[in-house]
């Protein structure tokens, strides 16, 4: 049994504004001022061209964004400040559709903000609020007729910043206006500037064409839960350069054609161990990237249009493709590494191979070609064509060991790569001349005597070249590689060695343990 006893009063609070900004930086607020003015040229059918100018003041610190889209109607003036209320509907094929992006990104970013709009030919409105407004109960705002803005023109200005216009923060959102409207920027018909300069599109679609894994272009429509038809292109393959630092790998979702999510290296995208492996240098080739089109209420991005909502059903539908897609590529990625230059950079040209996908809601597989076999590791290599030889010489192990050690060094994304190398390889040297007096000759040798006859700088000591024979050009740089690596060690200037350096040290490792040991190390 249930009764009435009373009512509430469910009016929210302003303090809502307040309390949902505090994900809110510059980037994402202004983009969604841009975002709106291109949702009302979608909503008026996309019938003239669009221009969209942010001004940011580094001296008055302040913010304003216009644009052309062709304003908002007396009627949709509400749609300014009512949280939850929005100009587009969820069949739309906009970029709003939750209603509350461009009141947070206002509230975000001052506290003193004044916009204005002028639909079609008709009177210029502004609306205006501050601080106190947003501290008070009362939601109506008074409404003005200003000065006529062009018309179909909206401008929205901002003062009394919450943040401080710096260059730093100007370019750091011209980079991200750039990739996140490129789509739009390359139509004849948008216009995109920041403070007067246009915006150049920025994509991420470098790629190489190792055959007969080119990159692919999957195409096809997904039917929703609610019956919509989706547009759906994903263009996945190896990068044609590295960006393990700069982290450009990963998957990127674009959204009616707003990048929403770039670079994505989660486990929700198979970035993780069982499918394309956690996050590394070595599958840093490895780029995915999902265009989704459609009903504005059927995409999967998050209120504030910066992520993909993994829950959402649009993305539980791509999921297991999207990942087997991202590990067939990672696992090439991974299994080249270190051939990257020659089976892979080397393939500048080719061709898209095009892939049409009958149902999204049905397809499971890359529809790539097996993944090459993987190469043995330098270890196993160099360790198998030794085998019989670390049985009757153990002591050889070590050796070739310390060579395999300083390579796999000298490859990674280190400042001091070559020198950490460097110092490997010198110390395998000098390990190899003590095993040979030790285990190759007759002679008793005690601790001491053995650390006399191993120092190399300023000269070889000539009881040691009385035990060891090596042709005399080969104990010079021998020398000389002990009198480079005191300067290095001791020496005030950080410790610098070029690739020639390290080569021509590898070769003199690799020549005496040849001579010395029988050692082979051509892998």
């Amino acid at each position: 049994m249930k009764r009435q006893v009373g009512t509430l009063d469910a009016v929210p609070s302003k303090r809502l504004f307040l309390s949902i900004i505090a994900d809110y930086d510059l980037n994402k607020s202004i983009c969604e001022l841009v975002d709106n003015g291109f949702d009302v040229w979608t909503r008026n059918g996309r019938r003239s061209p669009i221009t969209v100018d942010v001004w940011l003041n580094e001296e008055q610190q302040t913010i304003s964004v216009q644009d052309n889209a062709g304003g908002l109607a007396r009627d949709e003036l509400k749609y300014i400040v009512g949280p939850g209320q929005s100009g587009s509907v969820s069949t739309d094929e906009t970029i709003g559709i939750f209603g509350v992006g461009t009141k947070r990104a206002v509230v975000a970013l001052a506290q003193d903000v004044r916009i204005r709009t002028r639909h079609g030919r008709r009177g210029t409105f502004q609306v205006e609020f501050d601080e106190n407004w947003l501290n008070d109960d009362e939601w109506e705002l008074p409404l003005f007729e200003v000065d006529e803005l062009a018309p179909g023109a909206t401008l929205v200005h901002l003062q009394k910043l919450r943040l401080a216009v710096t260059d730093e923060l100007v370019e750091l959102l011209r980079n991200h206006l750039s990739a996140t409207y490129a789509k739009f920027l390359v139509r004849q018909d948008v216009s995109l500037r920041l403070n007067g300069q246009p915006i150049i599109p920025r994509f991420f679609d470098q790629w190489s064409y190792p055959p007969p894994y080119e990159p692919r272009r999957y195409h096809g429509h997904l039917m929703t839960l609610q019956g919509r038809q989706l547009e759906i292109e994903v263009m996945a393959g190896l990068s044609s350069e590295s960006s393990p630092t700069a982290g450009e790998y990963g998957v990127y979702f674009y959204c009616n054609d707003r990048l929403v999510a770039p670079a994505m290296k989660s486990f929700d995208v198979g970035f993780t161990r069982g499918q394309a492996g956690l996050p590394h240098p070595k599958i840093a080739l490895t780029k995915v990237i999902v265009s989704i089109k459609g009903d504005a209420g059927e995409m999967p991005w998050n209120s504030s249009k910066s992520d993909i909502s993994t829950k959402h059903h649009v993305f539980v539908a791509l999921h297991d493709w999207l990942v087997d897609v991202v590990k067939s590529y990672a696992t090439i990625s991974r299994i080249w590494m270190g051939d990257w230059p020659e089976k892979v950079f080397a393939y500048d040209k080719g061709k898209i191979v095009d892939e049409p996908i009958a149902d999204f809601l049905k397809a499971r597989k890359s529809l790539l070609p097996d993944p090459p076999k993987s190469r043995p590791r330098m270890a196993e290599r160099v360790a198998k064509k030794n085998q019989t030889l670390a049985k009757r010489k153990p002591w050889v192990i070590g050796l070739y060991e310390g060579v395999v050690a300083a390579t796999a060094v000298a490859k990674q994304p280190l400042t001091q790569s070559t020198w950490l190398a460097f110092n490997l390889l010198d110390l395998t040297l000098t390990s190899a001349f003590k095993e040979y007096l030790v285990n190759e000759t007759s002679t008793e040798y005690s601790d001491k005597e053995l650390k006399l006859l191993l120092g190399r700088t300023p000269r070889v000591c000539e009881q040691l070249k009385e035990q060891i024979s090596l042709p005399e050009a080969l104990w010079t740089e021998i020398e000389h590689v002990a009198r480079r690596r005191e300067d290095l060690t001791y020496g005030r200037a950080i410790p610098t060695v070029s690739e020639t350096e390290l080569t021509a040290l590898e070769l003199a490792v690799h020549a005496v343990l040849k001579r010395l040991f029988r050692v082979d190390l051509d892998t």
